[in-house]
Protein backbone atom coordinates (compact mmCIF):
# COMPACT_ATOMS: atom_id res chain seq x y z
CA UNK A 1 0.00 0.00 0.00
CA UNK A 2 1.68 3.64 -0.91
CA UNK A 3 2.06 5.87 2.07
CA UNK A 4 -0.18 8.73 2.55
CA UNK A 5 2.38 10.74 1.72
CA UNK A 6 3.04 9.64 -1.40
CA UNK A 7 -0.69 9.38 -2.63
CA UNK A 8 -0.65 13.27 -1.48
CA UNK A 9 2.34 13.81 -4.02
CA UNK A 10 0.63 11.82 -6.62
CA UNK A 11 -2.69 13.87 -6.49
CA UNK A 12 -0.49 16.91 -6.26
CA UNK A 13 1.46 16.33 -9.33
CA UNK A 14 -2.02 15.15 -11.28
CA UNK A 15 -4.02 18.39 -10.38
CA UNK A 16 -0.69 20.75 -11.53
CA UNK A 17 -0.62 18.82 -14.95
CA UNK A 18 -4.39 19.06 -15.06
CA UNK A 19 -3.98 23.02 -14.58
CA UNK A 20 -0.90 23.17 -16.96
CA UNK A 21 -3.02 21.65 -19.47
CA UNK A 22 -6.12 23.67 -19.45
CA UNK A 23 -3.03 26.74 -19.10
CA UNK A 24 -1.86 25.45 -22.61
CA UNK A 25 -5.33 24.53 -24.35
CA UNK A 26 -6.26 28.15 -23.27
CA UNK A 27 -3.80 29.86 -24.93
CA UNK A 28 -3.41 28.08 -27.64
CA UNK A 29 -6.00 30.11 -30.78
CA UNK A 30 -7.34 28.50 -33.58
CA UNK A 31 -9.23 30.01 -36.50
CA UNK A 32 -10.19 29.29 -39.95
CA UNK A 33 -9.51 31.90 -42.19
CA UNK A 34 -11.39 32.70 -45.47
CA UNK A 35 -9.11 30.04 -47.96
CA UNK A 36 -10.30 27.81 -45.39
CA UNK A 37 -7.10 26.70 -43.68
CA UNK A 38 -6.96 26.15 -40.20
CA UNK A 39 -5.07 28.41 -37.76
CA UNK A 40 -3.67 26.98 -34.95
CA UNK A 41 -1.13 29.36 -32.89
CA UNK A 42 0.10 28.22 -29.89
CA UNK A 43 -0.12 30.85 -28.23
CA UNK A 44 -2.00 34.64 -29.29
CA UNK A 45 0.12 35.89 -31.71
CA UNK A 46 2.79 38.79 -30.21
CA UNK A 47 5.07 39.59 -33.51
CA UNK A 48 2.73 40.02 -36.77
CA UNK A 49 2.79 40.80 -39.92
CA UNK A 50 0.65 42.75 -42.69
CA UNK A 51 0.25 42.43 -45.70
CA UNK A 52 -2.70 44.77 -46.44
CA UNK A 53 -3.91 47.72 -44.89
CA UNK A 54 -7.16 46.96 -43.70
CA UNK A 55 -6.01 44.05 -42.01
CA UNK A 56 -3.41 46.29 -40.61
CA UNK A 57 -6.05 49.18 -39.36
CA UNK A 58 -8.40 46.00 -38.18
CA UNK A 59 -5.00 45.31 -35.54
CA UNK A 60 -4.75 48.95 -34.66
CA UNK A 61 -8.65 49.19 -34.09
CA UNK A 62 -8.81 46.11 -31.72
CA UNK A 63 -6.01 47.64 -29.68
CA UNK A 64 -3.00 45.41 -30.95
CA UNK A 65 -1.21 47.98 -32.85
CA UNK A 66 2.16 47.68 -30.89
CA UNK A 67 1.81 43.73 -31.98
CA UNK A 68 2.74 45.03 -35.71
CA UNK A 69 6.36 44.51 -36.47
CA UNK A 70 6.04 45.32 -40.42
CA UNK A 71 3.48 46.40 -42.75
CA UNK A 72 2.90 47.54 -46.18
CA UNK A 73 4.78 50.65 -47.70
CA UNK A 74 1.33 52.06 -48.32
CA UNK A 75 0.15 51.64 -44.86
CA UNK A 76 -0.14 55.44 -43.86
CA UNK A 77 -3.67 54.58 -41.19
CA UNK A 78 -3.83 54.54 -38.18
CA UNK A 79 -1.01 57.51 -37.64
CA UNK A 80 1.18 55.08 -35.51
CA UNK A 81 1.78 52.48 -38.55
CA UNK A 82 3.91 55.23 -40.22
CA UNK A 83 7.07 54.33 -37.94
CA UNK A 84 6.72 50.34 -38.91
CA UNK A 85 9.46 48.55 -40.86
CA UNK A 86 7.90 48.33 -44.34
CA UNK A 87 8.07 44.94 -45.91
CA UNK A 88 6.98 45.99 -49.97
CA UNK A 89 3.70 45.73 -51.06
CA UNK A 90 1.17 42.94 -50.33
CA UNK A 91 1.98 41.62 -53.95
CA UNK A 92 5.63 41.69 -53.16
CA UNK A 93 7.13 42.01 -50.12
CA UNK A 94 10.76 41.20 -49.55
CA UNK A 95 10.13 37.90 -47.41
CA UNK A 96 13.86 38.05 -46.22
CA UNK A 97 12.94 41.05 -44.58
CA UNK A 98 9.60 39.31 -43.21
CA UNK A 99 12.02 36.51 -41.71
CA UNK A 100 14.57 38.81 -40.31
CA UNK A 101 11.63 40.47 -38.02
CA UNK A 102 10.80 36.58 -36.84
CA UNK A 103 6.86 37.19 -36.94
CA UNK A 104 4.79 34.31 -35.49
CA UNK A 105 1.78 35.32 -37.91
CA UNK A 106 1.71 37.19 -41.01
CA UNK A 107 -1.81 38.26 -42.09
CA UNK A 108 -2.85 39.00 -45.89
CA UNK A 109 -5.83 40.61 -47.38
CA UNK A 110 -5.81 39.52 -50.79
CA UNK A 111 -6.94 36.82 -53.03
CA UNK A 112 -5.37 37.71 -56.51
CA UNK A 113 -2.95 34.70 -57.32
CA UNK A 114 0.04 37.20 -56.93
CA UNK A 115 -0.71 37.02 -53.27
CA UNK A 116 -1.02 33.24 -52.92
CA UNK A 117 2.63 32.86 -54.48
CA UNK A 118 3.72 35.02 -51.58
CA UNK A 119 1.81 33.01 -48.97
CA UNK A 120 2.81 29.86 -50.24
CA UNK A 121 6.68 30.76 -50.18
CA UNK A 122 5.86 32.19 -46.63
CA UNK A 123 4.70 29.09 -45.20
CA UNK A 124 7.31 27.12 -47.39
CA UNK A 125 9.56 29.00 -45.00
CA UNK A 126 7.75 27.61 -41.68
CA UNK A 127 5.84 30.79 -41.31
CA UNK A 128 1.71 31.19 -39.95
CA UNK A 129 0.42 32.67 -42.84
CA UNK A 130 -4.32 33.81 -42.51
CA UNK A 131 -6.02 35.36 -45.28
CA UNK A 132 -9.22 37.45 -45.07
CA UNK A 133 -10.63 39.21 -48.12
CA UNK A 134 -14.03 40.39 -46.92
CA UNK A 135 -16.28 41.37 -49.53
CA UNK A 136 -19.57 42.01 -47.51
CA UNK A 137 -20.21 43.79 -43.68
CA UNK A 138 -21.15 40.25 -42.50
CA UNK A 139 -17.52 39.19 -43.76
CA UNK A 140 -15.73 42.12 -42.20
CA UNK A 141 -16.98 41.32 -38.94
CA UNK A 142 -16.06 37.49 -39.00
CA UNK A 143 -12.59 39.04 -40.05
CA UNK A 144 -12.48 40.95 -37.47
CA UNK A 145 -13.71 38.76 -34.75
CA UNK A 146 -11.38 36.24 -35.67
CA UNK A 147 -7.81 38.10 -36.21
CA UNK A 148 -9.09 39.77 -32.53
CA UNK A 149 -9.10 35.89 -31.22
CA UNK A 150 -5.42 35.34 -32.96
CA UNK A 151 -4.15 38.71 -31.26
CA UNK A 152 -5.62 37.33 -27.84
CA UNK A 153 -8.28 40.76 -28.08
CA UNK A 154 -11.65 38.32 -28.43
CA UNK A 155 -13.46 40.71 -26.55
CA UNK A 156 -12.29 43.84 -27.90
CA UNK A 157 -12.85 42.47 -31.46
CA UNK A 158 -16.67 41.82 -30.56
CA UNK A 159 -16.81 45.24 -29.33
CA UNK A 160 -15.94 46.45 -32.18
CA UNK A 161 -17.62 44.80 -34.33
CA UNK A 162 -20.39 45.52 -32.05
CA UNK A 163 -19.55 49.43 -32.31
CA UNK A 164 -19.99 49.58 -36.15
CA UNK A 165 -22.76 48.02 -36.27
CA UNK A 166 -24.33 50.35 -33.87
CA UNK A 167 -23.16 52.96 -36.26
CA UNK A 168 -24.34 51.38 -39.14
CA UNK A 169 -28.01 51.79 -37.51
CA UNK A 170 -27.83 55.02 -36.44
CA UNK A 171 -26.85 56.28 -39.84
CA UNK A 172 -30.07 54.55 -41.00
CA UNK A 173 -31.88 56.11 -38.57
CA UNK A 174 -30.51 59.86 -39.12
CA UNK A 175 -31.31 59.59 -42.49
CA UNK A 176 -33.64 57.59 -43.95
CA UNK A 177 -35.27 57.23 -47.45
CA UNK A 178 -36.52 54.26 -49.15
CA UNK A 179 -35.85 55.19 -52.76
CA UNK A 180 -32.69 53.43 -54.34
CA UNK A 181 -30.45 55.69 -56.29
CA UNK A 182 -28.64 53.69 -58.68
CA UNK A 183 -24.74 54.21 -58.32
CA UNK A 184 -21.71 53.60 -60.62
CA UNK A 185 -18.32 53.11 -58.93
CA UNK A 186 -15.30 53.98 -60.80
CA UNK A 187 -11.80 51.97 -59.71
CA UNK A 188 -10.10 53.42 -62.68
CA UNK A 189 -9.89 55.04 -65.70
CA UNK A 190 -9.68 55.68 -68.59
CA UNK A 191 -9.67 51.57 -68.21
CA UNK A 192 -12.79 52.43 -67.11
CA UNK A 193 -12.96 50.05 -64.53
CA UNK A 194 -15.70 49.17 -61.97
CA UNK A 195 -16.33 47.84 -58.89
CA UNK A 196 -18.68 44.58 -59.21
CA UNK A 197 -20.87 42.39 -56.91
CA UNK A 198 -18.04 40.67 -55.29
CA UNK A 199 -16.44 43.93 -53.82
CA UNK A 200 -16.84 45.42 -50.68
CA UNK A 201 -18.08 49.05 -52.33
CA UNK A 202 -21.33 47.31 -53.64
CA UNK A 203 -21.99 46.11 -49.62
CA UNK A 204 -20.90 49.67 -48.52
CA UNK A 205 -23.23 51.15 -51.58
CA UNK A 206 -25.95 48.72 -50.42
CA UNK A 207 -25.56 49.89 -46.10
CA UNK A 208 -25.68 53.44 -47.68
CA UNK A 209 -29.14 52.92 -49.35
CA UNK A 210 -27.89 52.84 -52.48
CA UNK A 211 -27.53 50.25 -55.43
CA UNK A 212 -25.01 49.25 -57.40
CA UNK A 213 -25.79 49.55 -61.62
CA UNK A 214 -23.16 46.92 -62.31
CA UNK A 215 -24.28 43.49 -62.06
CA UNK A 216 -21.22 41.04 -62.28
CA UNK A 217 -20.56 39.07 -59.65
CA UNK A 218 -16.87 40.24 -60.22
CA UNK A 219 -14.67 42.27 -57.99
CA UNK A 220 -13.56 44.49 -60.74
CA UNK A 221 -15.65 44.51 -63.92
CA UNK A 222 -14.60 46.35 -67.44
CA UNK A 223 -17.10 48.68 -69.14
CA UNK A 224 -18.29 51.04 -71.98
CA UNK A 225 -19.29 54.50 -71.80
CA UNK A 226 -22.48 53.22 -73.91
CA UNK A 227 -23.36 50.91 -70.77
CA UNK A 228 -22.93 53.44 -68.11
CA UNK A 229 -25.12 55.84 -70.54
CA UNK A 230 -27.71 52.34 -70.74
CA UNK A 231 -27.46 51.86 -66.97
CA UNK A 232 -28.40 55.55 -66.53
CA UNK A 233 -26.88 56.12 -62.80
CA UNK A 234 -28.18 58.46 -60.78
CA UNK A 235 -24.83 59.21 -59.33
CA UNK A 236 -21.19 58.28 -60.56
CA UNK A 237 -18.67 57.61 -57.72
CA UNK A 238 -14.60 57.85 -58.62
CA UNK A 239 -12.13 56.59 -56.05
CA UNK A 240 -8.86 59.11 -56.08
CA UNK A 241 -5.59 56.73 -55.10
CA UNK A 242 -3.45 54.44 -56.65
CA UNK A 243 -5.59 52.74 -58.76
CA UNK A 244 -7.13 55.82 -60.42
CA UNK A 245 -4.57 58.67 -60.82
CA UNK A 246 -5.64 59.56 -63.72
CA UNK A 247 -9.53 60.36 -62.88
CA UNK A 248 -9.71 63.62 -64.77
CA UNK A 249 -12.49 66.19 -64.53
CA UNK A 250 -15.61 63.73 -65.53
CA UNK A 251 -17.37 66.58 -67.14
CA UNK A 252 -14.19 67.17 -69.21
CA UNK A 253 -13.92 63.28 -70.60
CA UNK A 254 -15.15 62.51 -74.21
CA UNK A 255 -18.82 62.18 -74.33
CA UNK A 256 -19.31 61.62 -70.63
CA UNK A 257 -22.02 64.45 -70.80
CA UNK A 258 -24.53 61.95 -72.13
CA UNK A 259 -24.26 59.87 -68.27
CA UNK A 260 -27.06 61.67 -66.60
CA UNK A 261 -25.41 61.93 -63.39
CA UNK A 262 -23.12 63.82 -64.96
CA UNK A 263 -24.83 66.24 -66.52
CA UNK A 264 -26.83 66.47 -63.33
CA UNK A 265 -23.56 67.20 -61.15
CA UNK A 266 -23.99 64.05 -59.24
CA UNK A 267 -20.26 63.22 -59.30
CA UNK A 268 -18.37 62.12 -55.76
CA UNK A 269 -14.97 61.96 -55.03
CA UNK A 270 -13.46 59.74 -52.74
CA UNK A 271 -10.74 58.17 -51.06
CA UNK A 272 -9.89 54.76 -52.33
CA UNK A 273 -8.02 53.52 -48.79
CA UNK A 274 -11.63 54.15 -46.93
CA UNK A 275 -14.05 52.85 -49.75
CA UNK A 276 -11.98 49.56 -51.25
CA UNK A 277 -9.93 48.76 -48.19
CA UNK A 278 -12.41 46.58 -46.13
CA UNK A 279 -11.50 47.23 -42.68
CA UNK A 280 -12.92 49.45 -39.76
CA UNK A 281 -13.21 52.62 -41.47
CA UNK A 282 -15.36 51.27 -44.25
CA UNK A 283 -18.57 52.70 -41.78
CA UNK A 284 -17.37 56.06 -42.27
CA UNK A 285 -17.46 55.42 -45.93
CA UNK A 286 -20.80 54.24 -45.42
CA UNK A 287 -21.39 57.25 -43.25
CA UNK A 288 -20.32 59.61 -45.62
CA UNK A 289 -21.75 57.92 -49.22
CA UNK A 290 -25.73 57.91 -47.00
CA UNK A 291 -25.42 61.35 -46.37
CA UNK A 292 -24.72 62.33 -49.99
CA UNK A 293 -27.77 59.85 -51.23
CA UNK A 294 -30.24 61.24 -48.52
CA UNK A 295 -30.77 64.55 -50.71
CA UNK A 296 -30.72 62.56 -53.99
CA UNK A 297 -32.92 59.83 -52.97
CA UNK A 298 -35.75 62.63 -51.43
CA UNK A 299 -35.57 64.10 -54.55
CA UNK A 300 -36.18 61.48 -56.55
CA UNK A 301 -38.95 60.32 -54.43
CA UNK A 302 -40.87 63.45 -54.60
CA UNK A 303 -40.04 62.77 -58.91
CA UNK A 304 -41.27 59.32 -58.87
CA UNK A 305 -37.90 58.31 -59.76
CA UNK A 306 -35.60 55.68 -58.38
CA UNK A 307 -35.40 52.18 -57.41
CA UNK A 308 -37.44 51.27 -54.74
CA UNK A 309 -36.70 48.54 -52.04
Amino acid sequence: MPSKRLLSVICLSLLVASFLHQAIVHAQVTVFDDAGNKIVLKSPAKRIVSLYGGITETVCAIGACNKLVGVTKRDSWPPEVRNKTKIGTHMRPNLELIMGLKPDLVLQGSARPGSQMVVEKLKELGIQVAIFNPTTFDGLFSTIEKIAILCGYEEKGQRLVQHIKARLRKCREEYPFHKQPKVIFEVSYPSLLFAGKRNIVNDIILQAGGKNTVKKDKKFVRYSLEQIIIDDPDVYIIQKGPMNRLSLDVAKRPNFNAIRAVREGHILLVDEFLFSRPGPRSVEAVELLRRYLYEIANNLESHGNGISN
